[in-house]
């Protein structure tokens, strides 16, 4: 199944010259518009909307990755199906991939361009399932990868062994690291090496919150270059910090160039300058819906290189009463078998 010549100007958008952004608006509105025509149910969700620019298309909220099949293309021709983590006895959000020809190949080309080399070597305190979109984009970065965690036995003591056979990408939730620090060992790693964090505690019981864990990584681990990923299974693509010391918060997560984001007011759903419910169109997104609302607040600063991106944790109370009254809204639209 092909998209082209669409699926073709999005490949070069990606893997040739950094795209301006009004190149990726304008293949964001085709590809909604491509999207809409294959995608029934995201047809039914936007609801005749005929968007002018990038703001105007009609998001989805998350939620309803786990209540719909959200698939341009007949779902059971999906050469791969990510699965959100959920949480015990919830339903489990499903992101249908015809296919990751171009998820593959964006992703070290987004690492590479914001942090560094591609990886020689990788441990990963990463889901490693694969149905687990973060497993899969860390074993593109590079190879080999030692997987140091799974989900019933957790984080695996031979990991402190592994960090100090020389310089490594160790690439970790946020939730995992924690766990590590609390197994006795550490390791003197330099600037060659490099600690990815992802994700937040999700409510998990932790020893430290997020602050204390960036403090304690020079004690343990050295003095190794520090990023932050952020990325989720609704998404194709990834944002990343900036590389900075140990013992230092990283800034602002960039995106880049084919992805944009923005702003929304949790409550009325309009775009905002201030903080906001974040939104992502991601030109990757071809075979599902390209444009999401997550239950994330941020602020979003427009940027030729990227647009950054500040988060200021999960909406809650009113905020995300708001997220789910519009996703209820939507879910009314689709019909029923």
């Amino acid at each position: 199944m092909s998209v082209d010549p669409l699926h073709a100007e999005i490949a070069a958008c990606v893997t040739g010259q950094p795209p301006s952004r009004s190149t990726v608006d304008a293949l964001a509105l085709r590809l909604y518009a491509w999207q809409i025509e294959h995608n029934p149910t995201y047809a039914a969700i936007a609801a005749g909307a005929r968007p002018r620019g990038v703001a105007e298309i009609p998001p989805v909220p998350v939620p309803l990755f786990q209540e719909l099949i959200l698939a341009s293309f007949p779902a059971h021709k999906a050469e791969k199906i990510f699965l959100t983590s959920g949480t015990t006895g919830s339903r489990r959000g499903r992101h249908y991939q015809y296919n990751t020809l171009l998820y593959d190949e964006a992703a070290p080309l987004a690492f590479r361009r914001r942090v560094g080399p591609s990886p020689q070597r990788i441990c990963s305190l990463c889901p490693s399932e694969p149905q687990s979109s973060l497993g899969h984009m860390i074993a593109r970065l590079g190879s080999p990868v030692w997987q140091g965690f799974d989900s019933q036995n957790g984080v695996s003591p031979e990991t402190w062994a592994v960090l100090s056979r020389g310089p490594v990408f160790l690439a970790a939730t946020a939730f995992a690291l924690d766990a590590l620090l609390g197994i006795d060992g550490g390791v003197e790693l330099d600037v060659s090496s490099l600690v990815m964090v992802t994700g937040g505690f999700k409510g998990r019981q932790v020893r430290l919150d997020s602050e204390a864990l960036y403090a304690e990584l020079p004690a343990r681990f050295g003095a190794p270059r520090v990023v932050g990923e952020y990325g989720m299974t609704e998404l194709s693509s990834q944002l990343w910090t900036e590389p900075v010391r140990a013992g230092a918060r990283p800034g602002p997560f960039v995106a880049p160039p084919w992805l944009r984001v923005y702003a929304a007011d949790p409550v009325s759903g309009e775009p905002t300058e201030g903080v906001g419910v974040l939104r992502f169109v991601d030109l990757l997104n071809v075979w599902s819906v390209l444009a999401i609302e997550t239950l994330d607040l941020g602020e979003v600063e427009a940027h030729p290189g990227g647009d950054r991106v500040v988060l200021h944790g999960r909406a809650a109370g009113a905020d995300s009463r708001g997220c789910s009254l519009r996703a209820e809204d939507f879910l009314r639209r689709v019909p029923t078998e």
